[in-house]
């Protein structure tokens, strides 16, 4: 399956050499023996170049923008959350710098002030660069729901694009209304990712109640890196050993690629129109999944991931694929103050024999969950960057999968106080097909299916989910059964 078209691999070719890219393979040594140590002249690291890169190519997208909208409740003053998040702003270099670009290329934070405003006295208030056509959402008159000027706003801010070279990589609206207070959080991808959150959640929802200095800790990764001193040369040849074969076909039509190498490898700039699936998984399978991953040698995670897996093969009866795994590489030094981006991508590859018994295919599948995760610290763009080198291709992949918390797993909330914290969806997404699985605050397990709209109908997606759901009741009970039954049974359910 083709992800861009030719008019679109032209656009994207000029847009490479706006920006200065290079199309042709690079020569630089890819090499590394270890982590970069934290730049402390503004430098950015691995991923933040990697996502540098991907802002130049069209900085016009809002595609690597994400945000939260915050829900307070009665016990918070708009003033109180004000004060706690100007606290948040003046003690994280990320939001407090604008990117330049060194006579070398380099690009670097530069440090500058931006101060926060109130557009209505004590009931609107921003931080960063709106602009007007936003700006303009904030209206909160009395004949106006404070549900509809808040989604609104929302939307809008979250859709406008940044200029990271003139303002800072995030922007904040705070509202009054009569239930309480609402704060819309924008950020782009170079100020790091939904892995961020709980430090920045622990400031915002502190109501001023904790004045001392700013606990940066933590962040919400899954699964941490299994080996973070891995080795980019072994990362390598595990990808020409497993995902980076020249024999895989894409999962969601069975095809074989049919671009050359060097056009496969604008696939990855790919982006367009999404939809969404939410579905709650009930506690009581949820807790029989956590039983059979302790039957089968896995963590709760790592099981599902393979509950992905499986779900791509009883879709599409395709039983060799890679699914693209993303994980939190910030070390424990790289606090979300100092250090934007660490996101990574882990390919993955999956063969399953149908004639083996449930358990084993299992067993073998977590294999190559933690194979997979031993690479996990050396970065994606290396490791491609050194398959261009040799001639290779794109992974062929189509399908992304990950184990997330929900932002306020994990927060403490001060006594009496209430707080929600939503995703705000952009309805633009990258992969034809996302499974994720998020735990919430609360240890439930909800089921989100991401898909392009252009690439998959809502018949698809809404199937995706059925196949999850069946997978969910029935592996557990399928232990012994021969795998090729259990899929055979899933794929029977929904051409009922």
């Amino acid at each position: 399956m083709s992800i861009l078209n030719d008019a679109q691999l032209e656009a994207m070719r000029r847009r490479l050499a706006d920006a200065g890219i290079e199309v042709e393979p690079q020569t630089a040594d890819t090499a590394q023996a270890a982590p970069e140590p934290v730049a402390t002249d503004g430098r950015l690291g691995i991923p933040e170049r990697r996502m540098w890169k991907i802002y130049q190519l069209d900085p016009e997208s809002d595609a690597h923008n994400f945000a939260v909208h915050l829900e307070f409740g009665d016990t918070y003053s708009i003033q109180t959350v004000v004060a706690s998040t100007q606290r948040l702003l003046a003690s994280s270099q990320v939001l407090g710098s604008v990117i330049e670009v060194d006579d070398d290329g380099t690009p670097r934070r530069r440090a500058e002030q931006f101060d926060g405003r109130w557009v209505v006295p004590d009931r609107v208030w921003e931080w960063g660069v709106i602009r007007a056509e936003a700006s303009a959402t904030a209206s909160v008159s009395d004949d106006r729901p404070i549900a509809e000027a808040v989604a609104e706003a929302a939307a809008t801010l979250a859709k406008t694009p940044f200029r990271l070279a003139e303002e800072p990589a995030g922007r904040i609206r705070v509202i009054a209304h009569d239930g309480g207070v609402s704060l819309i959080l924008v950020l782009h991808h170079l100020a790091g990712d939904e892995t961020i959150l709980p430090p920045v959640l622990r400031v915002l929802v502190s109501d001023g109640s904790d004045d001392g200095e700013v606990d940066w800790s933590g962040g919400t990764a899954v699964d941490a890196p299994a080996n973070p001193a891995a080795r980019t040369d072994a990362a390598i040849a595990h990808a020409k050993s497993t995902w980076a074969g020249s024999d895989i076909r894409y999962p969601l039509s069975g095809n074989l690629p049919d671009t050359t190498p060097e056009d496969s490898w604008f696939s990855v700039m790919g982006e367009g129109p999404g939809s969404r699936i939410l579905a709650p998984i009930p506690d009581d399978r949820v807790a029989r999944l956590v039983a059979f991953a302790r039957e089968v040698g896995a963590t709760p995670n790592a099981l599902f991931v393979v509950l992905s897996a499986l779900t791509v093969s009883a879709l599409t009866d395709v039983d060799d694929f890679v699914l693209l795994v993303p994980a939190d590489n910030r070390r424990p030094e790289e606090t979300v103050d100092r250090v934007g981006y660490s996101g990574n991508i882990i390919p993955m590859r999956f063969t399953f024999d149908r004639t083996e018994q449930t358990d084993a295919a299992v067993r073998k599948a977590v294999s190559t969950v933690y194979e997979a995760m031993e690479y996990s610290s050396v970065d994606y763009g290396t490791i491609l960057t050194a398959l261009r080198n040799s001639g290779g291709r794109f992974p062929v992949a189509e399908v992304m999968t990950l184990v997330k918390n929900a932002p306020l797993r994990g927060v403490a909330l001060p006594d009496g106080a209430h707080v929600t914290c939503e995703a705000i969806f952009k309805d633009v997404v990258h992969y034809p097909l996302s499974v994720s699985f998020e735990f919430d605050e609360h240890d439930q397990v909800h089921l989100e299916v991401e898909y392009r709209t252009d690439v998959l109908d809502d018949d698809y997606a809404a199937r995706t989910v059925r196949v999850v759901e069946d997978l969910v009741a029935a592996l557990p009970d399928s232990a012994q059964a021969g795998l090729g039954e259990l899929l055979a049974q899933v794929g029977a359910n929904q051409a009922v």
